[in-house]
């Protein structure tokens, strides 16, 4: 009778096993072959029968409890029955539970795909290529160090300087399309630390993380500002001071000459730049001859707001899909889109 209860269960946990491959299986499918986020949605509703994404371990986990506790009985008896032979029944049990336990990896992969592909899909990216407004016969890699170097913001590391990852999207603004490059910004300074013996000197290194964006389409208006420090990076060096203290204070306005400054800068555009950082800490620089902007603050643009929950089913997956935002992305498109519009 034992033996047949645990085939009885070894059969229905390898069904029930089986049926949940085939969830993720299909799962795959419905993401590679989506076209919006709603394809997404209506993929997972309805859906049938065996709901699952999780994987049924009961027997293992007994296969492996019984194990664990043979080895250690075993050995508590060894003077009444050979070790040896607990020891093998021992290992035979973890050997059977190692051959049927199935990971969770599979699930929590297709999981992380689908919440990618929403993403996309919600927001119009797409992950790791250059906008189509940027030369397309170049490399990637050469339009992105291309753009590194028309913006001083970006040598803050004195051992590394590097975007991580990168995203493009379309802004509509107006009657305007502006394409836009997502970007993150991690760097590495390196201090040489001497010790108080005579050791030799040791390195500490520090790593910085920073999001920002390049948008295309601005005017090249040719001045930086930010809400940090007094001073700017060349040709940005001539500051310009309004007549509103609290303004001065609390934002830094610069550009490469004074009468230009003199031209562009507005009272408009002053309020503009104080609203835009009330919200942000960092900086922004309108190219001086390229039709382009750079933003590069510290807030996780590519920040994602989810449910905190443990999916164990299609329906729980629909609604953590349904739910998935980026809301530090939208408040600073919200607020770029004001300072540029």
């Amino acid at each position: 009778m034992p033996i047949e209860v645990v085939e009885r269960w070894l059969h229905l946990t390898t069904q029930k096993n089986q049926q949940v491959m085939h969830n993720v299986a299909r799962l795959w499918e419905i993401g590679q072959k989506a076209k919006s986020q709603q394809d997404i949605l209506d993929g997972l509703h309805p859906w049938g029968d065996c709901k699952d994404l999780y994987f049924h371990n009961f027997i293992a986990q007994i296969c492996f409890i019984v194990g664990v506790f043979i080895v250690i009985f075993g050995w508590v008896i060894h003077a009444y029955i050979a070790f040896a032979l607990t020891f093998c029944i021992g290992v035979l049990c973890l050997f059977i539970a190692y051959l049927i336990y199935e990971p969770s990896q599979p699930v929590d992969e297709v999981i992380e795909f689908l919440e990618h592909r929403m993403i996309e899909l919600k927001y119009n990216f797409k992950t790791n290529q250059i906008p189509e407004y940027l030369p397309q016969y170049s490399h990637s890699v050469l339009v992105i160090s291309k753009l590194k170097q028309a913006f001083p913001l970006f040598s803050k590391g004195n051992a590394s300087n590097e975007i991580t990852q990168y995203i493009s999207t379309i802004w509509q603004i107006e009657n305007k399309k502006l394409p836009v490059l997502l970007f993150h910004y991690r760097y590495m300074s390196e201090l040489s630390i001497s010790p108080l013996n005579n050791e030799p000197n040791k390195m500490k290194s520090t790593y910085k993380n920073q999001w920002g964006a390049f948008i295309f389409g601005t005017e090249p208006l040719g001045i930086a500002t930010n809400n940090r420090h007094s001073s700017f990076f060349e040709p940005y060096t001539k500051k310009w001071s309004t007549s509103d203290i609290f303004l001065n204070e609390n934002v830094h306005i610069f550009g490469y000459d004074q009468q230009q400054l003199a031209r562009i800068i507005s009272p408009m555009l002053t309020l503009k730049l104080s609203d835009f950082f009330q919200n942000y800490s960092g900086e922004v620089i309108f190219h001086f001859e390229e039709r382009m902007l750079c933003y590069m603050g510290d807030q996780n643009l590519l920040a994602r707001r989810q449910q905190k929950q443990k999916i164990r089913d299609t329906s729980q997956l629909r609604g953590h899909l349904r739910t998935l935002r980026m809301p530090e992305y939208e408040l600073f498109k919200q607020q770029m889109t004001s300072l540029i519009s």
